[in-house]
């Protein structure tokens, strides 16, 4: 029986690398995007390259908007009678120094990765079954501070305290719960930052054991072995896929 997965941010950087990773592996992937037309061109593009039975779906919703996201799983439930897997991946970032962050900013960064991750998760628990699994895209930015970067690095160290209460929670229901925690991958949010230089690249490079930035589909995968049977008894956990970037002590 094929699989269905949600992806939120899936029409862009390590969603879209995401879907496209499990719609390889046999997996029906259901896509959210605040950008209606890159959801459903990716849904579109796996209908193409990689078909399964009753095809993929790309839906537009505002995942900080309780009627938006009801919506679209209203949609999703017409269609399906099961979700097998979640992937909370939507997220944005402002790079701007803390004294002079906007209160609004603020607001909607928190709103997009905690109360996102939160109202969809919510919703879609009626979908939800014994085996079900969920990947939360936390960040190398709930491990350490991130200077220019305040409601980001708080947005992610929350989705940790998310991952670890539904673990809790929801564990006895067979619905396994966990986290990624990527470092630097090569997508628009981080090149944007390279271009204005709010980040620098040899720096960063040069502070990452393996000397370069993850690819999309680096992080793809490990989001796939979460999702799969070969973690059925990994639970509550973060998965660092950083490339060593938090584990190194030299600072020559």
């Amino acid at each position: 029986m094929t699989k269905t997965v949600l992806i939120t941010g899936g029409g862009q950087g390590i969603g879209a690398g995401t879907a496209r990773e499990l719609a390889g592996r046999g997996w029906r992937v259901l896509i959210v995007d605040v950008n209606r037309d890159a959801a459903k061109m990716i849904a579109q593009e796996l209908d193409v390259t990689l078909p399964v039975d009753g095809g993929h779906r790309g839906y537009g919703a505002d995942i900080t908007d309780a009627a938006s996201v009801s919506a679209f799983v209203a949609a999703a439930a017409a269609e399906f009678d099961r979700v097998d897997g979640l992937v909370n991946g939507a997220g944005i970032i402002s790079r701007t120094p803390a004294h002079s962050f906007s209160v609004s900013q603020w607001e909607r960064e928190l709103s997009v990765h905690l109360t996102g991750a939160f109202l969809v998760t919510q919703r879609l628990y009626h979908l939800f079954g014994r085996g079900s699994a969920i990947v939360n895209v936390a960040s190398v930015g709930s491990t350490f501070g991130l200077p220019g970067r305040i409601a980001y690095s708080t947005a992610k160290s929350g989705i940790l305290g998310f991952t670890r209460t539904l673990a809790a929670e929801w564990g006895s229901e067979g619905i396994r719960v966990n986290a990624v925690a990527p470092g630097y991958v090569r997508t628009e949010m981080v090149m944007s930052g390279f271009r204005t230089g709010a980040l620098n690249e040899a720096k960063l490079l040069d502070r990452t054991p393996l000397g370069r930035l993850a690819e999309p589909a680096e992080i793809a995968c490990a989001i796939a072995f979460l999702l799969s049977e070969d973690a059925s008894f990994v639970h509550g956990q973060v998965l660092r896929v950083d490339g060593g970037l938090t584990i190194d002590g030299n600072f020559e």
